[in-house]
């Protein structure tokens, strides 16, 4: 058993990986080469932070310049560092992007190796090197990229924790703490790309104990972990308990718009006409805005957080039933097999790029089934179990938070894994039943 589900040690010296990679490197290079136009717009002003960080070393938004949380710190500080020109120009964050989706290409290969499926693993890289959300998300100056390179990071370190947990004593005490560290610094980097991964690092903390309590090796894991997090937080806490008036902030700032963006009366009203094919917030905005006014000071960045938190309560409140259905609206919305139409006017050729990206996500999910019937109970205890916990928070955020399908990146390792491990499946009973004839 141990031999099987350790294979990583032979990662290096096998040819697929270094094929894989070759794969990844010439798609995802093609998509940043076709995408330069687009990595010159900043949608969320991460490459204004990246620029500030750099000019007046200070993570700041606005000018004149008071420290920001509006946006998780990680990408920025990343998208600075990877700048020679220090004006973090498209080249540079197409490069970047680049490196992190080979990488993440790379160690979700290793991954389904750890896994058990070593034949299999160049399926679930490859499927991962062209899945079109990452694809996608990749043209962009925005945090899907990243933030699914730690997912994967993070996937990798438990599924090697579960591994030593279940070993020697001997095994276990050389190796428990090195690999508990591992995962926290893995998963609290993903914190720092998005807040969200909070929530699967409370869950799977709090599920080692529950499934590794021989002499408490669970819990000893929970523990290191939990004090590590702790530690690696407690800067970005600090900076914002002065930053923001001594009030506590976790993740980000921006936590009260995406709950208001998803609980508002204009979003309701449009769920219950559904005239149109894509809401307009426009409006929302600009009553946002007219009711707290911005303006270029950290506190008054809080105060907006907050107010926004209080309007998307007050209105969940007062229309429970739209809340309830506004819940499934958004949860159907991220797991989606084709992305939404933007206009009633699209062209025919974005209409059926959009079919085929359903179409190819109709046959992974069809055989993510396959492996999640074929794995049965395994799916629920580790090391599976992490994946589905990464897809069960995420999943969970997102059903009461704004959602779409570009939010699901993260947990695409997991759903390439289940497609892989569905293959693998049928691929066996297809020899089964040739045996059988013969």
């Amino acid at each position: 058993m141990k031999n099987e589900l350790t294979p990583a040690y032979r990662l290096f010296a096998d040819r697929r990986f270094y094929l894989v990679l070759l794969a990844a490197l010439l798609v995802r290079g093609a998509v940043g080469y076709v995408s330069l136009s687009r990595l010159a717009d900043d949608p969320d002003s991460y490459r204004l932070l990246a620029i500030n960080l750099i000019e007046k070393h200070s993570y700041t938004l606005e000018d004149p310049a008071e420290p920001t949380a509006y946006r998780p710190a990680l990408y920025p500080l990343l998208l600075a560092i990877a700048s020679p020109s220090g004006q973090v120009k498209p080249a540079e964050v197409a490069a970047l992007h680049l490196i992190m989706g080979v990488l993440t290409v790379g160690i979700v290969y290793a991954w389904a190796a750890l896994m058990g499926y070593w034949r299999w693993a160049p399926l679930a890289a490859l499927l991962t090197a062209i899945d079109p959300v990452l694809l996608n998300q990749a043209m962009f100056v925005m945090t899907e990229t990243l933030g699914t390179l730690l997912a994967a990071a993070a996937l990798l370190a438990l599924t090697s924790l579960s591994i030593t947990l279940i070993a020697d004593a001997e095994q276990y005490k050389k190796n428990m703490t090195v690999q508990a560290i591992n995962v926290a610094g893995a998963m609290m980097l993903a914190v720092y790309s998005r807040p969200t991964f909070l929530v699967w690092l409370a869950l799977c903390t709090a599920a080692l104990p529950c499934f590794y309590y021989r002499q408490y090796r669970g819990l000893a894991a929970a523990a290191v972990i939990s004090m590590i997090s702790a530690f690696l937080l407690a800067p970005w806490v600090a900076r914002n308990y002065m930053i923001f008036d001594n009030h506590i902030v976790l993740g980000t700032t921006h936590g009260g718009y995406t709950l208001l963006w998803g609980n508002n009366p204009e979003f309701y009203q449009f769920l219950q006409q559904g005239e149109e094919p894509v809401w307009d917030s426009d409006e929302l905005h600009a009553r946002f805005n007219r009711q707290h006014p911005k303006q270029p000071t950290s506190i008054n960045e809080w105060q907006r957080d907050r107010a926004a938190y209080a309007e998307a309560k007050e209105t969940i409140g007062q229309r429970p039933a739209m809340f309830a259905w506004s819940t499934l609206i958004r949860v159907g919305r991220y797991w989606r097999l084709a992305p939404h139409a933007l206009s009633s006017e699209e062209s025919l050729s974005r209409r059926l790029a959009r079919y085929g990206v359903g179409g190819f996500y109709l046959a992974q999910f069809a055989l993510a089934a396959v492996g999640a019937v074929a794995l049965g109970r395994k799916l629920w205890s580790p090391p599976w179990l992490w994946g589905v916990l990464l897809a069960l928070s995420f999943t969970l955020v997102h059903a009461f938070f704004w959602s779409n399908i570009r939010m699901r990146a993260p947990v695409v390792p997991v759903i390439c894994l289940l497609a892989t491990a569905g293959a693998a499946r049928l691929v066996s009973r297809k020899k089964e039943a040739e045996t059988a004839k013969s």
